[in-house]
This record gives structure tokens, C-alpha cells and sequence, in this order.
């Protein structure tokens, strides 16, 4: 009898760790994006907050100027066409998370892209106004993709 107990317990135990690591595999990745803006006074930011959920305006509250990461975002998603625009972006390239030169330069004073990726709690942030030349092919492709979201969702 005893055995069969501790039979039943270690098949419980096996059978539940199993289901966790299943849940543990599974890849979650959050980023923010969009226009950041220097020499303004107020809101100086129009982001974006994307997962595999939905895309997220942020709510104009105030942050602190520089930590963009840290933007609130609403709670209610954007519309599901804008969702579908924007899904493309989690799509990351692998070597993205590993790049460590800049993917763009700056050009003006007042005006840079904001991107900032979160793949299972590994973070890559860059600020930038236009996609530098020396970056390989994979990564100006997304750059440029992202560029374009921007650009769409603002309208």
C-alpha cells in the first residue's frame, strides 16, 4: 500500500511539473515604440505598447523625460486593425537582441524613434532618427518596417 501511494504521489509530482515547464517555454515579448520628442513642454512622447495581446496607446500621463520604458499605457486596446498593422514587430530578428552597435544616428535635436524590446525579461533599448548604413540587412528591414507602423498609427 505504501508503494502505491508513493507511486500516485510521484506521478502527481511529475505530472505537474511538466505542465509548468510547458508554460515556461513559451516566449513572451512586449515592445515599446514609437516618437519621442525633446524641446516641448507637457506629453512629449506618442508610444505604443505591443504584445501578443493587443497594441496600447500610452495614457499622456507624465513620465519622467528619458524613461520611456516606463510610460503607463491605457488600458483598453487600439482598435483590431491596428493590432493586425503593428503584429509584424514581434516578429524580432534574431540578432536584435544581441546587436550591440546603434541601429540609427541621430540628425535632429528634437526628434527620435523609440524602440525598446522585452523577449523573457532580456531588454535592448535605442533612440534613434534614422537607420544607420553599417547596419546589417535583417535588422534596417525591421527598423524600416517599424518606421512605417509609426507612421501609420499616428494617423
Amino acid at each position: 500500500m505504501k508503494k502505491l501511494v508513493f507511486l500516485i504521489l510521484l506521478l502527481s509530482i511529475i505530472l505537474s511539473c511538466s505542465k509548468d515547464s510547458d508554460q515556461n517555454s513559451q516566449t513572451k515579448k512586449t515592445i515599446i515604440f514609437g516618437e519621442i520628442y525633446g524641446n516641448c513642454a507637457g506629453d512629449c512622447r506618442t508610444l505604443f505598447l505591443l504584445t501578443e495581446e493587443g497594441i496600447y496607446k500610452d495614457s499622456d500621463s507624465d513620465t519622467e523625460f528619458g524613461k520611456w520604458e516606463h510610460t503607463t499605457f491605457e488600458n483598453q486596446g487600439l482598435a483590431i486593425n491596428k493590432f493586425e498593422l503593428a503584429i509584424s514587430l514581434l516578429e524580432i530578428p534574431n540578432g536584435l537582441l544581441v546587436y550591440e552597435r546603434e541601429v540609427g544616428y541621430q540628425t535632429w535635436a528634437d526628434f527620435d524613434y523609440f524602440l525598446h524590446l522585452n523577449v523573457n525579461g532580456k531588454t535592448k533599448t535605442w533612440i534613434f532618427d534614422e537607420v544607420n548604413e553599417n547596419t546589417n540587412a535583417e535588422i534596417t528591414a525591421y527598423i524600416e518596417n517599424l518606421i512605417q507602423i509609426i507612421k501609420l498609427l499616428r494617423n
